[in-house]
């Protein structure tokens, strides 16, 4: 019984799920590269990795010491690891209604195990319980915890009452009231700051909630990029999206939903190198992914059923909206990629294998499978502001690394045919990880 406890729940006390110190370097042989940059499929790729970086990209075998530990890539596929740029990680607030505040880094480990499992290597919070998210970023950056990398907004910006106010975001009512709040969360050092602009929410229903008023929205992101602080900011529909780029905001969380978008914002946004957060798999019924084999790996029986349920997707109002949402969310795609705008994969979801379903949406809507994962990884990193380290298998950046046994540009749902995970160039233990699919 006590082995079984370290096997199960030594994750709580100490990382497990990673790989020995002397597996730190490793050549991955005669492997198809996909590397993330929307380059042609290197085939007979040969990637060194040493330390927690890639040493070598080559298409001719590398001569390596006998210390080095050597994987056969012959018939499979390597891409970066997955970034979901836009989820809310469980156990730092209770759920939809009334939210309330509550510290349950359990919950919160088993949900990144999920994304570990699900080849996700780095998730951006984009607005959670401020001290939750702290210390969940903390510990996995001090390797306590064992977790995909952590980026956070910490605490969102909003009006009082209005979108994300309630919900561990830091209502302002004036500039003074502002910027006193703005000072604290930057000692926190946010890695990208997030305000809401949003009349609607993200229901049915119009709810004709409150805006910060335009100048002292304009003022406190000048205040924050004069701070070397980036912004990226919640918007629904293209008015207030436009709002939001002459205030200078740095990125979109979510893209346009509600109407569709014009040739001349996609242009605006692709000329000013505007990343958009995709989110689209937030605006559709749930019940289809839940069926995805992906899903199996991280879910019971019992928590699909909760998920179904506090989705309240099935069989509502809400679902025959959602699916009018659709058509609009795709043209939008199709706008932005030909103007050639900086599309990063989100979700705005919890479950690890999310970004999968995301992946084949964004194919669904006509992006080419290649720059599906292109948008899913150096894209991302690029939303979050990590791409000079992440984000592409490119010689000096940090070895996060997926391995296939299925060509993804073939089928993009290929991506979860997933045989080794690497996070800083070591393996993780994927059958060590806190998923349904390792329960006895």
């Amino acid at each position: 019984m006590k082995l079984l406890l370290l096997v199960w729940f030594g994750w709580l006390a100490f990382p497990v799920g990673l790989a020995q110190a002397d597996d730190a370097s490793v050549l991955i042989e005669n492997v198809t590269l996909i590397d993330g940059t929307g380059k042609v499929p290197l085939a007979g790729a040969w990637v060194l990795v040493k330390g927690e970086r890639i040493a070598a990209v080559s298409s001719q075998p590398q001569t390596v010491a006998d210390s080095v530990r050597r994987l056969d890539g012959t018939g499979k596929y390597l891409i970066p690891g997955i970034i979901d740029s836009h989820i809310h990680l469980p156990g730092g607030r209770t759920g939809a209604g009334n939210r309330q505040m509550v510290m349950d880094p359990e919950t919160g480990v088993k949900f990144l195990h999920g994304y570990l499992y699900s080849g996700v290597t780095s998730i951006y919070d984009s607005g959670n319980h401020g001290k939750y998210i702290e210390k969940m970023r903390a510990d996995e950056r001090a390797g306590k915890i064992v977790s995909p990398r952590i980026f956070a907004t910490i605490s969102l910006i909003a009006p009082l009452d209005g979108h994300g106010c309630c919900a561990g975001g830091i209502p302002v009512t004036s500039y003074s009231d502002a910027v006193e709040k703005l000072d604290a969360l930057l000692q926190l050092k946010p890695d990208l700051l997030k305000f809401t602009r949003e009349t609607r929410g993200m229901g049915l229903q119009a709810r004709n909630m409150p805006l910060l008023p335009e100048d002292l929205f304009r003022k406190l992101i000048r205040y924050a990029n004069e701070r070397g602080v980036r912004t990226t900011v919640h918007v629904s529909n293209q008015s207030l999206a436009r709002q939001a780029i002459e205030a200078g905001a740095s990125a979109f969380a979510h893209l346009p939903y509600l109407d569709k978008i014009d040739s001349h914002f996609a242009n605006l946004v692709a000329v000013r190198g505007i990343p958009i957060s995709t989110t689209i798999t937030r605006n559709e019924a749930a019940v289809a992914f839940y069926k995805e084999p992906a899903f199996a790996a991280l879910l019971t029986p019992e928590e699909l059923e909760a998920a179904l349920h506090s989705e309240r997707h099935v069989g509502t109002p809400r679902a025959a909206w959602m699916r009018t949402l659709r058509p609009i969310m795709f043209h939008n795609i199709r706008e932005l990629y030909r103007a050639g705008a900086i599309l990063a994969l989100g979700t705005d979801r919890t479950h690890g294998a999310m970004p999968h379903q995301e992946l084949k949406l964004l194919v669904e809507a006509g992006i080419p499978p290649l720059e599906a994962l292109r948008i899913g990884t150096l894209n991302a990193a690029i939303y979050i502001g990590v791409d000079k380290d992440l984000g592409s298998i490119e010689v000096g950046k940090l070895a996060d690394m997926v391995l296939l046994t299925k060509d993804p540009t073939k089928n993009i749902g290929n991506t979860t045919t997933i045989e080794a995970v690497f996070k800083g160039g070591r393996q993780i233990d994927r059958s060590q990880l806190n998923v349904v699919a390792n329960r006895p």
